[in-house]
């Protein structure tokens, strides 16, 4: 059986994914460490490196995507020296009879001891458990698995959707949901920490960030360990693979490319992204080498068999600045004319093609967009209520939602995080005769992060936003799917009382959709 096994924190270069279809950049992964170099030393441990947990994802038909990384000070740096050989296992059952891919690689101090490895040689759909040991030490083990052969028709697909978890804003009582439900895939569409610093503890603030704002890489590294210190948080990763992208938290809030929130804050800025963007990659388990001069490939796409191609994509590092100075709920401010100015873009122009190929050139049952920031028009007349979304950008979410129509695809479901609410949306594309659905979103709601919109405005948005038929913006959660090659049925699973440790979820409602005719119904 071939084993490739290889750090992809040695790869130079933003590496693109080979699942089913891949990013623009093409450069090769690195394969495994020279075999003339010295071998990494290291001492017997004492206690546990593998403090932050297990994970795996990207998943393709013949292999996975295992990460860990190494801390034995977590909070302050890592605590870490020199190389470290790390092993790796995988098998078939949970004693580790069964190894059916096995290798070492060293966590050196450059990317802050994590390891990337692909495991590969796998069979398709097919689930296995993994480990690592370092010294005398062996880690927790995880469960992952292995997407269907590309012309193979599963019968379900069964996903998790998950987003923006601040850690000071409640418990992680979804997760611990997520990690008691058999899922084939968690699909996580960012906001994975938070920069700000401490709030003051209070009836909504039960635990504290580590430190002020983060701007450096220790800082942020810190901070995902603050965060991936979390037990439920391991293990809803040990449960089953993870696809995961960022959005502004993981930088800053609200930041444009290269633009920061506050313009005072421009010097220095892309340095800090920089940071941000290496830490990211460090604690994630993608499938593509570290950043390059600052800047990361991460928009990608995974086939699931015969029954849907997945496309994640980045809104966040080839925006348009946001217009109009980035008002938030201005209820009496129309749109400045910059919001409608042409050539205004969400995605950066390399990106629309590509996701447009990618629609084009499907086969499969479903067109899963994996997207950021809210799609569906929120619009209470001529009053934009929040410039980040894709409100801010109308010419280029028309360009979208035309061509889904003029292509005729009509099996297109968004997946959408953000905003801190759940909700189901109509895609309607403005023509000449009216509004016509032609694609269905679904919001999640976040992990913990708490409601951008007051309760006492909740009856009062749900009423003017005509294109929304499911709107919760009280409860955290996340968004339960299981998917059929006729049917797509989304549940939203929310938190009783997400300031309560422990506090028990229950479905709020479900909604289903099928791959002919756009729009969600209630189920």
């Amino acid at each position: 059986m071939e084993r490739r096994n290889f750090l992809l924190g040695a790869a130079a270069g933003t590496v693109a994914l080979g699942l089913g279809a891949c990013s623009s950049d093409e450069t090769n992964l690195t394969e495994a460490t020279d075999s003339t170099a010295a071998p990494p030393t290291v001492a017997p441990f004492d206690r546990t490196p593998f403090t932050l947990g297990v994970a795996s994802g990207d998943p393709d038909s013949g292999s996975v995507v295992l990460w860990t990384r190494l801390a034995l000070e977590p909070l302050a740096g890592g605590g870490m020296q020199g190389d470290v050989p790390v092993q790796w296992e995988v098998a078939t059952d949970d004693s580790f009879d069964d190894i059916v891919a096995s290798g070492t690689e060293p966590a050196i101090p450059r990317y802050g001891h994590s390891v990337h490895v692909i495991a590969d040689g796998l069979e398709p759909a097919t689930r296995y458990r993994y480990r690592f040991q370092a010294g005398a030490q062996t880690s927790a083990v995880g469960m992952t698995r292995t997407a269907p052969a590309d012309d193979a028709p599963p019968d379900t697909w069964k996903l998790g959707v998950a987003s923006c978890q601040d850690y000071q804003d409640g418990f992680y009582n979804a997760w611990r949901d997520v990690a008691a439900t058999d899922l084939d895939l968690m699909i996580f569409l960012g906001d994975y920490i938070y920069e700000y610093g401490p709030a003051p503890l209070g009836p909504t603030v039960n635990r504290q960030h580590n430190s002020d704002e983060i701007t450096d890489l220790v800082g942020y590294r810190n901070r995902y360990a603050l965060y991936k210190g979390d037990p439920l948080l391991q293990a809803a990763h040990a449960r089953c693979p993870w696809v995961v992208v960022w959005d502004d938290h993981e930088v800053e809030n609200n930041y444009a490319d290269s633009t920061p929130e506050d313009p005072g804050e421009t010097a220095g800025f892309e340095e800090r992204r920089a940071a941000a963007y290496q830490a990211w990659w460090e604690h994630q388990p993608v499938r593509f080498g570290p950043p390059a001069d600052g800047e990361l490939t991460i928009y990608r796409a995974l086939r699931w068999g015969t029954l849907a191609n997945l496309v994640m994509l980045d809104t966040r590092q080839y925006r348009t600045d946001q217009a109009c100075g980035d008002q938030v709920l201005q209820l009496t401010t129309p749109a400045c004319a910059e919001v409608t100015a042409p050539g205004r873009t969400l995605l950066g122009t390399e990106q629309e093609t590509w996701l447009f190929e990618q629609l084009d050139g499907s086969d499969t049952a479903w067109n899963v967009i994996g997207n950021q920031v809210v799609m569906t028009d929120l619009r209470v007349g001529p009053v934009v209520l929040n410039f980040d979304q894709w409100d801010g950008y109308p010419e280029a979410r028309q360009r979208l939602l035309g061509h889904l129509d003029s292509e005729g695809i009509t099996n297109c479901v968004v997946l959408t995080g953000d905003i801190h609410l759940g909700g189901v949306g109509d895609l309607n594309l403005e023509t000449a005769s009216g509004a016509k659905t032609v694609a269905t979103e679904f919001v999640g709601t976040s992990i913990s992060s708490g409601g951008l919109i007051p309760e006492s405005l909740e009856d009062t948005a749900r009423s003017l936003l005509t294109d929304v038929k499911y709107f919760n913006a009280r409860q955290r959660g996340w968004l339960r799917c299981e998917v059929t090659a006729t049917e797509w049925t989304a549940e939203y699973r929310v938190v009783q009382d997400n300031h309560i440790d422990g506090s028990p979820l229950m479905a709020d409602g479900t909604f289903t959709v099928t791959p002919d005719r756009p729009g969600a119904v209630v189920s």
